[in-house]
């Protein structure tokens, strides 16, 4: 085993671990902001999507230095899956690795199903801002509203308004 190359699997496994701790940042990012949509806090859903956002960033520059290490250890020869090619490296550093990316794996899916619910919720929230100003619309407009008591409103609309001062 060469030097460069043993440097080449000491980063990859740097950098893999890098990126568990983002995948569980972001998976934590994703938790808070579930928390945050149900109490519908508009100022912590700015901060935690800020905070995703550089999470996010983060995860893309490991991504492209990740696959750089692993072009310089694979070759641009091989024809199989990363996980494959690691799952059969002689080196004992790559079964590490193949770990570290089967928890990769797993995290993405978790991320996933907590992105699906946050959606789900962010959907439900629309919905009701939404029929909100639907109601709004309705009640503001030139047709009439039944009020509570069940008697019939003909709501006035003004067109502008003339201030004196």
């Amino acid at each position: 085993m060469n030097h460069p190359q043993s440097a080449s699997w000491e980063r990859l496994l740097v950098m893999l671990t890098e990126a568990q701790s983002l995948f569980q940042r972001y998976v934590g990012l994703l938790a808070h902001e579930e928390r945050t949509l149900r109490i519908m806090d508009r100022q912590g859903l700015t901060e935690v999507n800020n905070q995703k956002e550089q999470v996010l960033d983060a995860m893309c520059r490991l991504e492209q230095q990740v696959e750089r290490e692993l072009q310089q250890l694979v070759g641009s020869h091989i024809h199989e899956s990363v996980r494959s090619w690691l799952k059969k490296a002689q080196d004992p550093r790559a079964q590490s690795a193949h770990g570290m990316l089967i928890e990769l794996l797993r995290l993405a899916r978790t991320i996933q199903d907590q992105g699906k619910k946050n959606e789900t919720l962010i959907r439900r929230i629309q919905h009701s801002v939404r029929e909100a100003m639907h109601f709004i619309y309705t009640g503001l407009g030139t047709g009439p509203v039944y009020q509570e008591s069940g008697t019939l409103n003909f709501p006035s609309v003004p067109s502008s308004v003339h201030l004196q001062g």
